[in-house]
């Protein structure tokens, strides 16, 4: 047997016998293979199926290129496990100085948590100290970012129709955003923009006084073309309660808004049905059919924010 050969079987039994003796990686068991002479597509596969014991906090990671693991190799732990520990820009000259490159830092900051406060002074420090101006400019951007306080009332208003007999916990519906997201004299979200309500919990018929219900969050609003995660509270409908609800029905929006609003999808349906359904108000009233809930399309529902919301 020849020498690569030997090399080869060598850093296969090495990684049998690491896989063997634990069901999940490690970071030492990750610098052991990465030192074996094995592929760096053989080990980020590796990664992908067993490394959920991985590390991927900055001080892992600058111990993992100390190490000699290769970049490629650091980038499939930070996919398969990231961290949440929240990037500062203490961290980001740490990394740079432990001779990650621009690329590397860049994907990190915009896959995982940061916090920020970048003024004059520390933009300068951080320059003399090696950070790069592509760096600088992502950490300046995100520092600024927005934040939607904890409380901030949200109304959207639905494009699909939710129903107790067809949907299921877990589904999510489309809706548009009913009044613009402000923040002092400036509009952060427009009027329009996509939002989307997840069925967070369906009541069974008899579970509750022998009424059906449904319980929808929302879950996201798009800004800038980008989905923001929201966490909301809840609104609920029951059958045979048609007394005070959380959900506010769009009174002066028709049957033929709702098909108009169905029929044109996106952000803008529900302004287009907004438009077309003043004859007959009580189209997006709830309607509750024995033990069915159904919430149709054009209805307006209001959230309010239980986390304070970073915008982009």
């Amino acid at each position: 047997m020849n020498r690569s050969r030997m090399l080869l079987f060598t850093s296969l039994v090495l990684a049998v016998g690491i896989l063997s003796a634990q069901t999940t990686m490690t970071n030492s068991d990750l610098v052991k293979l990465s030192k074996s002479g094995l592929s760096e597509d053989f080990i980020t596969n590796l990664i992908d199926q067993q490394g959920s014991r991985l590390a991927s906090d900055t001080s892992a990671l600058i111990d993992l290129k100390k190490e000699g693991v290769n970049e490629r190799i650091i980038s499939a732990v930070v996919r398969k496990a990231p961290s949440r520990e929240p990037l500062n820009s203490d961290s980001v000259l740490r990394l740079v100085q432990a001779g990650f490159s621009d690329g590397f830092v860049i994907n990190l900051l915009n896959a995982q948590p940061s916090k920020f406060t970048v003024d004059a002074a520390r933009i300068v420090d951080l320059k003399q100290a090696g950070v790069s101006e592509r760096i600088l400019a992502l950490m300046v951007q995100q520092g600024s970012t927005r934040e939607l306080p904890s409380g901030t009332e949200i109304s959207v208003r639905l494009i699909d129709s939710v129903d107790s007999e067809r949907n299921r916990e877990g589904d999510e519906f489309r809706a548009s955003l009913e009044d613009p997201i402000t923040l002092g004299n400036d509009v952060v979200v427009p009027k329009g923009a996509d939002a989307r309500v997840k069925l967070v919990n369906e009541q069974e018929s008899g579970k509750l006084s022998g009424k059906a219900g449904l319980t929808v969050q929302l879950v996201s609003i798009s800004v800038n073309g980008k989905p923001v995660r929201v966490d909301s509270s809840d609104v609920s409908e029951y059958s045979g309660s048609r007394g005070a609800r959380t959900a506010k029905s769009a009174a002066a929006v028709g049957a033929v808004g709702a098909i108009i609003g169905a029929i044109a999808g996106g952000g803008k349906g529900a302004a287009i049905g907004a438009g077309a359904g003043a004859a007959a108000g009580a189209g997006a009233q709830t309607v509750m059919k024995g033990q069915q809930v159904r919430i149709p399309s054009e209805t307006v529902l209001t959230f309010t924010t239980q986390k304070s919301v970073q915008l982009p």
